[in-house]
Formats: structure tokens, sequence, C-alpha cells
């Protein structure tokens, strides 16, 4: 039986447990050193998550991430957190050689492009599937994504944009208008 595991990498519960409770201890004892020790014995791909402004995009560049996910957390732990979208061109410019991916806030085609314009390599979207399936299960979900490929396609077109690789910070500018 998978077990969940807490931050400290103690075995946790069952994941089909009715004890199963959410850690929320801090985690001041986490920092650029760990990441440094999990790259020193991890040869596979190293994917840094919540990055939010320049100066950690360079330090993980620097550590050996392989990309980076701009990311808040979907805003549900702080409420004054950046928006991923506007952190997005300072951390594609800090680390040009790494992908830069965008989680966090995408809620309709509109979104997706704008991210895409402002130099993400992909864009995560969660909670509107999320939604789609509770409502409709498979079939929701798969609305849900007809309906964010429809948005992406009409707004290309509205902003005459064939090729996602021709979106640059100029269909960014126009797209929010």
């Amino acid at each position: 039986m998978p077990h969940f595991e807490n931050n400290f990498a103690q075995r946790g519960a069952p994941i089909l447990s009715p004890s199963v409770t959410r850690g929320f201890t801090g985690r001041a004892h986490l920092n650029w050193e760990h990441v440094r020790l999990i790259r020193a014995q991890w040869p596979g791909v190293l994917i840094i998550k919540g990055i939010l402004h320049q100066d950690d995009a360079r330090t993980a560049c620097a550590l050996g991430a392989d990309g980076i996910i701009v990311s808040n957390h979907g805003g549900r732990q702080l409420d004054g957190a950046i928006a991923p979208l506007r952190a997005m061109p300072g951390i594609v410019a800090a680390c040009p050689d790494i992908p830069v991916m965008l989680d966090s806030g995408i809620r309709r085609g509109a979104d997706v492009l704008k991210a895409l314009a402002l130099g993400a390599r992909f864009v995560f979207v969660g909670r509107p599937f999320a939604y789609a399936a509770a409502v409709g299960g498979q079939a929701g979900a798969e609305h849900a994504a007809g309906l964010l490929q429809q948005e992406i396609s009409r707004n290309m077109a509205m902003l005459g944009v064939t090729r996602i690789a021709a979106l640059d910070a100029r269909a960014h500018l126009v797209a929010q208008r």
C-alpha cells in the first residue's frame, strides 16, 4: 500500500486510511542546500516548482534544475502572492537555457496564450478540469478540454496568430485588452 510521506521523509499514514491527516508543520528546515543534495544524488530530470522570483530561478539553474514551474500553488497558500504571469518574463530571462513552465491561475484559453506569449514552454491547467470532472466525470473533463482548445484557437485567430511559436509579448498585450 503506498504511503504519504511527510516533509521530514518519515513514513506517513497509508493513502487509504481513516486516520490520514495533512501535515502543517513548518518547512523552515528546507533550503537550497537540500536542492544541491538532491541534485547530487538524483541523475534524472529535476524540475523545481513554486519559483516566483528571478533570483530564485537563477539559483535553481545554478544548482542544476532541468526546468522550472512558475507557480503560486493556485493562490491557496498566500492571498497576496504575485501572480505567476507577472513573474514569468523575469524568470524566463533569468533562465533562458531551460524550460520554464507555468502553473496557477489558468482558467481559459486566453490565459494559456498569455503564458505562452510571455515565454512559458508548457502551461498546466488544473482547476477547470477538476471542476468539470467533479460535475461530469470523464465526459465533463473531455468537454472542458474541448472548450479550452476552442478558446485557444478562436483567440489566436482574433490575434492574427496562426502558430503558437508566433506568440510573443505583443500578442500578450493585445490579449489583455
